[in-house]
C-alpha cells in the first residue's frame, strides 16, 4: 500500500485531449477560487484515471493546494492490503514543472526533481515516476549552451551515494539498471559503464574502474571487465590488470578481493602478502612478514605472521592492538626467528644456528578513577635487534627497559603501588662470531605502600603558627632483584679486614660473572637474587629566617631496610672466619639530624653602553650539616663483635655487618657528621631595546644560566673525609646554541694496586703529591643548535584547525611518529658535539667525541628530503648515515631510504625503495626493492 505526495513549485499549463491524456497542475494562481477549482478537477481526474480506489491495489487520493495525500479510509487500510504494496509514501518534488499522464499512469518532473521514498533519495534534471510498474526513471539533460549534460542523477540509498548518468529503479523489487555509475565505498570509489543492482544492494559492473584516486581522471585504477560491488562489505573482481597514468600494465591477476573496513573496526579480516627478496651471505630466498589479519571486534584485532628462507630459516609472529574508549589502548607483539648458518661448514657442522625473540606491549589507561595500570615492554634477544630490526634507531641500539605499573589511591592519605621492571644490556660484538655475547638482564618486581604527609598540629583550627608546619609520612618498598650478573666477590685482606675459609667461585673473585639468561641458569640466579625491603618516616620540619636574609630548614630522618638473608662469622683457627648465610629475617634501620642554610645575593656590574646597560650576578650558595650516630654496638644487633689476629699476629676486635652487600647499604654503621656545601651562579645581562617603540624598554638576556659546584665533608671519617667536587655548567649561546658542561674532580691522589686497574685512594691529597690541585675523573660538554625557518605567530593555525584527520588516525600518528612525514616545514637543522673524558684514577684515559647533523628539507610541498650523518674524531670515520627522499603523489606514496654507511662491518650499506597506494584497503598494491644489512649477516 503506497500513498503519493507530490508537491508543484511551478508548472507549465498543457491541453489535454479528448481521452485526457495527460494533466497538468497549476501550481501557482493569482485568484483562490481558481486555485481550488482546478485542484477539485484535477483531484477528480486523476482519480478516475488512475484508478485509486478502495480496492487491495491503491489507496483513495485527494489533491489538497496542489499536495496529493491518500485518504484516511480505515477500512481500505485494514482489510484490503496487499503484501505486495510499497511500505513508504513516495514523496516527489520539482522545481520546473511537474506533468501527469494519467493513461499511462506516469508523472513526469523537470528541474531539479526530486523523489524520496524511505531511505533512497534521487535527484535529477528528469524523473519519471510508472504507478503500473512501480518504477523511476531518471537522467540528464542536455545543456544547449555548453553542450554539456547537467543535472545527471545522484541515488542515495542510505549512508552511501551514487553518481550515474541514467537508472532505472524498481521501488518493489528494490531492482535497477544504472549507466555511468561513479560510488564511494571506504577509501576507494568505483566507475562502470552498465550497472545492475538486485535486492539485496549488490552492484554488477561491467567494464569497472577501481581506484583510491579522488581525481576525476584518477592517476591510477584497477581495469576489471566485471565487479562485484558486495554492499558496504566489500569488492570482488574477476580477471584485471593495473593501469597506471593511462598505460595499462602488461602483467594481469585472475581475480581480486577488496574488503571496506567498517567504521567501527580496524580493519576486516584478510590476508597479509609476504615480501619477497634475497639475503645474499646470509639466509638465501626468503618470504616474509605474510599471514592473516583478524578484524576480531571494534574493541580488538589481531594478525598473524610468518617468515620462511631457503637456507631453512623460519619466523613466526603475532600482534594486536586492543582498545576501549575512554578506558585504555595498547599493543601487544610477539616475534620468534630460528635462524640457520647460510654458510656450508656450519651447516655440515650443526653450528650457527640461534634463536632470536621479541616482546613488545604497550598499554595506555585513561585517567579515571583512583587506580591506574600501564605497561610498556620490550623484551627480546641480545642479538634480535642486531639481526632482524631495518629500523636504524632500533638496530643500533644496545639497551633495553620494560615496565609494568599499577598504582592506586586509598582514601585521602594512603597510596599503594607494584611494579615489574627488566632492564637489558645486549653485550658486546665477539669478533669471531659476530654476534652479541656477555647480555645483562636485570629483573626487578617491586611494590610500595605509603601515607601521604600530613601536618598533626593542624588538623584543626589551624593559626599559622611555626609549629603547624611540622609534617610526618611513611612510606615502605620491597624489591626482589634477579640477574644473570652474579655479585662479585672481594676475598682480599685489604678488603675484609680479615683471612676467609670459604670455598668461593673463582669465576666470581673480584669480577661479576655473567651467565646466559636461561633456565638451566635459572638456579644459579634465584640463588644470587636478593630480597630488600625498605621504610622511611619522611619528616618537614618548620623553617625560619635568620637576620631576615638566610633560611634555615632543620631535617630529621629514619631510613630503615628489611632482609631475608643475614652473615654469620666464625673464627675457625687463629686469623681464619668462616661466613655462613643465614636464611634469617633482619632488619637494619638509621636515622639522622641536621639543618641547612641558603641566602641568595646579587651584584650589578653597571656599564651604560649603546645598548648593553648592566650585568648582574646572582649567587645562591647553601651549607647543611647532617649527623648519623654509630649503630656498630651490640644494642643495636646490626653488626657482630668478633677478636680475631691479623696478618702481624695481633689481636684487634671487628664490628662484621650482617647485612653487608645484601642490601643497598643505608649505612655504614659508623658514626657520621658531614657539612654539605654548593654554590650556584648566574649572569644576565640588561640591554636596551631596539626600538623606541617596544612595549618594554628594557630586556633580559641571559649569559650564563647556571654555573655549580659542590661536595661534601665528613667531620668523623677516620680518612678521605672530602668527596669528590662536581661542577655543572649550562647556558644558552646566543639564540640557538646550548651547552651543557660537567665536570668531576677527585682531591686525593692514587698508588698503584694490583687488585684494581685504576690503583687504589690514598688519604692524601693530590696537591701534596705534585698532582695538581685535584685529579680529573670526569669530563664531557654538548654542544647543540637547531635551524629551522621562522613561522609568524599569526599564521600558526590552532590545534584542530585545518586537520581532516580522524581521532584514530592522529592517535595512530603519536603512536608510530617514525612512519609520518611533515611536509608543512620548509626545513630544518640540528647539530651536536658531544666530547667525554674519562679517567678513574690511574687507568687509561677514555675518550669519545663525535658530531652529529640531522636534518630535511622540503624542495616542494609534495618532494621532502631527509638525512642525518655524524664523524667519529676517536675511530676518524663517518658514523652511521642515512639519506631518506620522501614524495607525495597524490593517492600514492614514494620514499627511498639510503645508508651508505652503517657504522659496523658487521653491517654492509643498504637502501630500499617503495612505492604504494595511501589506500589501508590497497596497501599490498606496491612496488618494493630492498638490498638491507642482512647481506653481510652472522647466522
Amino acid at each position: 500500500m503506497f500513498g503519493i505526495v507530490g508537491c508543484v513549485r511551478k508548472s507549465i499549463p498543457k491541453q489535454t485531449g479528448p481521452a485526457g491524456a495527460s494533466v497538468a497542475t497549476e501550481g501557482k494562481v493569482s485568484e483562490g477560487g481558481k486555485r481550488d477549482a482546478i485542484a477539485q478537477k484535477s483531484s477528480s481526474a486523476i482519480s478516475d484515471s488512475l484508478g485509486l480506489q478502495t480496492d487491495s491495489l491503491a489507496v483513495d487520493s485527494v489533491l489538497v493546494n496542489g499536495v496529493m495525500v491518500a485518504k484516511t479510509d480505515s477500512i481500505a487500510a485494514d482489510t484490503l492490503t496487499n503484501p505486495d504494496d510499497l511500505q513508504f509514501v513516495v514523496k516527489y518534488t520539482a522545481q520546473d514543472s511537474t506533468i501527469m499522464e494519467v493513461d499511462k499512469k506516469e508523472v513526469h518532473l523537470y528541474g531539479n526533481a526530486e523523489v524520496n521514498y524511505g531511505t533512497i533519495n534521487l535527484k535529477a534534471d528528469y524523473i519519471r515516476l510508472n504507478w503500473i510498474t512501480n518504477e523511476v526513471f531518471a537522467m540528464g539533460s542536455l545543456d544547449s549552451t555548453t553542450s554539456k549534460m547537467i543535472g545527471e542523477p545522484i541515488f542515495q540509498d542510505g549512508a552511501t551515494t551514487y553518481n550515474t548518468k541514467e537508472i532505472r529503479y524498481n521501488f518493489k523489487s528494490k531492482k535497477a539498471i544504472i549507466k555511468g555509475i561513479v560510488t564511494q565505498e571506504g577509501d576507494g570509489n568505483i566507475r562502470g559503464e552498465r550497472v545492475k543492482k538486485d535486492e539485496e544492494g549488490n552492484f554488477y559492473i561491467h567494464k569497472a574502474m577501481y581506484t583510491t584516486c579522488t581525481l576525476t581522471h584518477p592517476h591510477f585504477y584497477i581495469n576489471a571487465p566485471k565487479i562485484k560491488l558486495v554492499h558496504q562489505k566489500q569488492v570482488i573482481s574477476g580477471p584485471f590488470n593495473m593501469v597506471i597514468s593511462d598505460v595499462p600494465l602488461p602483467i594481469a591477476l585472475p581475480f581480486g578481493f577488496f574488503p571496506f573496513p567498517k567504521k567501527k573496526e580496524i580493519g576486516t579480516s584478510g590476508i597479509i602478502f609476504p615480501t619477497y627478496g634475497e639475503e645474499p651471505n646470509g639466509r638465501g630466498f626468503y618470504l616474509r612478514n605474510g599471514g592473516y589479519y583478524f578484524a576480531i571486534s571494534e574493541y580488538i584485532n589481531a594478525q598473524v605472521t610468518g617468515q620462511i628462507y631457503s637456507t631453512g630459516s623460519w619466523g613466526v609472529g603475532l600482534a594486536s592492538t586492543y582498545s576501549k574508549r575512554y578506558r585504555y589502548n595498547g599493543s601487544f607483539s610477539f616475534n620468534y626467528n630460528r635462524n640457520k648458518s647460510g654458510d656450508e661448514i656450519d651447516q655440515l657442522t650443526k653450528k650457527g644456528v640461534t634463536n632470536d625473540f621479541s616482546i613488545l606491549w604497550s598499554h595506555a589507561p585513561k585517567p579515571r578513577g583512583n587506580s591506574t595500570f600501564s605497561a610498556n615492554v620490550n623484551v627480546s634477544s641480545n642479538s634480535y635487534n642486531q639481526f632482524q630490526e631495518f629500523n636504524v634507531q632500533k638496530y643500533t641500539s644496545n639497551v633495553a627497559s620494560s615496565s609494568v605499573q599499577y598504582n592506586r589511591t586509598i582514601g585521602q592519605y594512603m597510596r599503594a603501588a607494584a611494579s615489574l621492571r627488566v632492564n637489558q644490556n645486549f653485550g658486546q660484538i665477539n669478533p669471531t662470531t659476530q654476534i652479541k655475547e656477555d647480555g645483562k638482564t636485570n629483573i626487578n618486581s617491586n611494590f610500595s605502600f605509603g601515607v601521604n604527609q600530613i601536618a598533626p598540629f593542624a588538623l584543626k583550627n589551624a593559626r599559622g603558627r611555626w609549629f603547624e608546619s611540622f609534617r610526618l609520612g611513611m612510606d615502605f618498598t620491597g624489591d626482589y632483584a634477579l640477574s644473570n650478573v652474579l655479585t662479585s666477590i672481594d676475598t682480599s685482606y685489604t678488603s675484609l679486614g680479615f683471612r676467609l675459609t670459604n670455598e668461593i667461585d673463582t669465576a666470581r673473585i673480584n669480577q661479576q660473572e655473567i651467565l646466559d639468561f636461561s633456565v638451566g641458569n635459572l638456579p644459579d640466579m634465584l640463588r644470587d637474587a636478593q630480597f630488600t625491603g625498605n621504610y622511611s618516616l619522611p619528616i618537614s620540619l618548620p623553617n625560619f629566617k635568620v637576620f631576615r636574609f638566610i633560611n634555615l630548614t632543620p631535617s630529621m630522618s629514619l631510613n630503615g631496610e628489611v632482609f631475608t638473608k643475614q652473615y654469620r662469622y666464625t673464627e675457625v683457627e687463629p686469623g681464619y672466619i668462616r661466613m655462613d648465610t643465614l636464611n634469617k629475617v633482619g632488619t637494619q634501620y638509621s636515622y639522622n639530624f641536621g639543618a641547612g642554610l641558603n641566602t641568595r645575593f646579587y651584584g650589578t656590574f653597571f656599564v651604560g653602553g649603546k645598548r648593553l646597560e648592566a650585568i648582574r650576578h646572582t649567587v645562591i650558595p647553601s651549607l647543611s650539616f647532617t649527623y648519623t650516630p654509630d649503630f656498630t654496638g651490640s644494642s643495636f644487633g646490626f653488626y657482630q663483635k668478633l677478636n680475631i689476629t691479623d696478618l702481624d699476629g695481633n689481636q684487634k676486635e671487628l664490628s662484621l655487618s650482617k647485612f653487608n652487600g645484601i642490601g643497598s647499604g643505608i649505612s655504614n654503621g659508623r658514626a657520621s657528621s658531614v657539612v654539605s656545601f654548593s654554590l650556584n651562579n648566574s649572569f644576565e645581562m640588561k640591554l636596551r631595546s631596539k626600538s623606541d617603540t617596544a612595549a618594554k624598554q628594557f630586556e633580559k638576556v641571559s649569559l650564563l644560566d647556571n654555573l655549580s659546584l659542590g661536595g661534601n665533608y665528613n667531620l668523623l671519617a677516620d680518612s678521605l673525609n672530602l668527596s669528590n667536587i662536581t661542577v655543572n655548567a649550562n647556558a644558552r649561546v646566543g639564540k640557538n646554541l646550548n651547552l651543557n658542561f660537567n665536570m668531576n674532580l677527585d682531591p686525593y691522589s692514587y698508588v698503584e694496586d694490583s687488585y684494581y686497574t685504576q690503583g687504589k685512594k690514598i688519604n692524601k691529597f693530590a696537591i701534596t703529591q705534585g698532582e695538581g690541585l685535584a685529579n680529573l675523573q670526569n669530563l664531557g660538554f654538548t654542544l647543540g643548535t637547531n635551524f629551522s625557518p621562522k613561522q609568524s605567530s599569526d599564521n600558526k593555525p590552532k590545534p584542530g584547525e585545518n586537520s581532516t584527520s580522524t581521532p584514530e588516525q592522529r592517535e595512530f600518528i603519536q603512536q608510530n611518529p617514525e612512519i609520518y612525514v611533515d611536509y608543512t616545514i620548509p626545513w630544518n637543522i640540528s647539530l651536536n658535539y658531544n666530547f667525554n673524558l674519562s679517567k678513574p684514577g690511574l687507568s687509561k684515559t677514555t675518550i669519545v667525541q663525535a658530531v652529529n647533523v640531522t636534518g630535511d628539507l622540503s624542495l616542494t610541498k609534495n618532494f621532502k628530503i631527509s638525512g642525518s650523518t655524524g664523524f667519529d674524531f676517536v675511530a676518524f670515520k663517518p658514523t652511521i648515515t642515512q639519506l631518506t627522499l620522501y614524495r607525495d603523489l597524490h593517492c600514492w606514496d614514494m620514499s627511498f631510504s639510503w645508508t651508505p654507511f652503517a657504522g659496523s662491518r658487521t653491517r654492509m650499506s643498504n637502501y630500499s625503495f617503495t612505492l604504494k597506494v595511501k589506500s589501508s584497503i590497497l596497501q599490498d598494491l606496491k612496488v618494493s626493492r630492498r638490498r638491507s644489512f642482512y647481506d653481510q649477516s652472522a647466522y
